[in-house]
């Protein structure tokens, strides 16, 4: 597990499938979430850029299982 993910309580790891830092991404973002199987953010987004660790908190908080 990466030093991103551990900063992310363990009830979410299930959520996750990866958070790296990233250069080059849209909007300034810092970090790209890529969610597992099954999890969705909004309608179909199964990655994510953010522009903070606390941004990416907020995405994982909430996705939906479908």
């Amino acid at each position: 597990m990466n030093k991103l993910l551990i900063r992310l309580p363990q009830k979410y790891y299930n959520r996750v499938k990866n958070l790296e830092a990233e250069s080059g991404l849209i909007d300034n973002c810092k970090y790209i979430v890529t969610f597992a199987d099954g999890w969705y953010w909004g309608y179909d987004y199964k990655t994510l850029p953010c522009k903070s660790l606390k941004e990416a908190m907020r995405f994982i908080k909430e996705t939906e299982k479908r």
